[in-house]
């Protein structure tokens, strides 16, 4: 019917099938918010997987430019992984600020809010996890956080 309330509405699952089916990384937008500007201060959540690697290399474009660049990681071999983000982005023209997040906790998605609103960033770069199972699409842990709660556009890719 064209005047059901819901006719417009795109299925639950339309999100999270775009992001792990498309191979393209995504720029994500909250609901509700106004975006004047989007990449000028950027957080990257990093992790050495290759969603993180891809969602990385695709955003370059948006690092290149941003006036700030942040990179926080979290888990014990956190400064590691994260000096070889930072050679791997100054080979490319990016100078990033590092933050070693702590220890790998559970509420990875709002400690990466968190630590946005810390910065003044206004864009979010990090992998998107998940897989299939049972027709029924299971998002990790940070990825279902930041789609549910975002409050600052996300660059994702999976």
């Amino acid at each position: 019917m064209a005047d059901a309330p819901d006719s417009g509405a795109l299925p639950a699952d339309f999100l999270p099938s775009v992001l792990l089916q498309s191979g393209r990384p995504a720029l994500i937008l909250p609901h509700a918010g106004e975006f004047a500007a989007v990449g000028r201060t950027v957080l990257v959540a990093w992790k050495e997987s290759r969603e993180a690697a891809r969602a990385v290399s695709s955003a370059l474009p948006w690092l290149r430019r941003a006036r700030q660049v942040h990179v926080i990681s979290y888990g014990e071999a956190a400064a590691e992984s994260l000096q070889k983000l930072a050679g791997y982005l100054k080979i490319h023209g990016v100078t990033a600020d590092a933050h070693k997040g702590g220890p790998e906790e559970d509420d990875i998605g709002n400690l990466l809010l968190s630590r946005a609103a810390d910065v003044g960033a206004d864009l979010l770069v990090m992998g998107c996890y998940g897989h299939s199972r049972a027709r029924e699409w299971v998002m990790g842990g940070a990825t279902r956080t930041l789609l549910q709660t975002m409050t600052i556009p996300v660059w994702m890719s999976h």
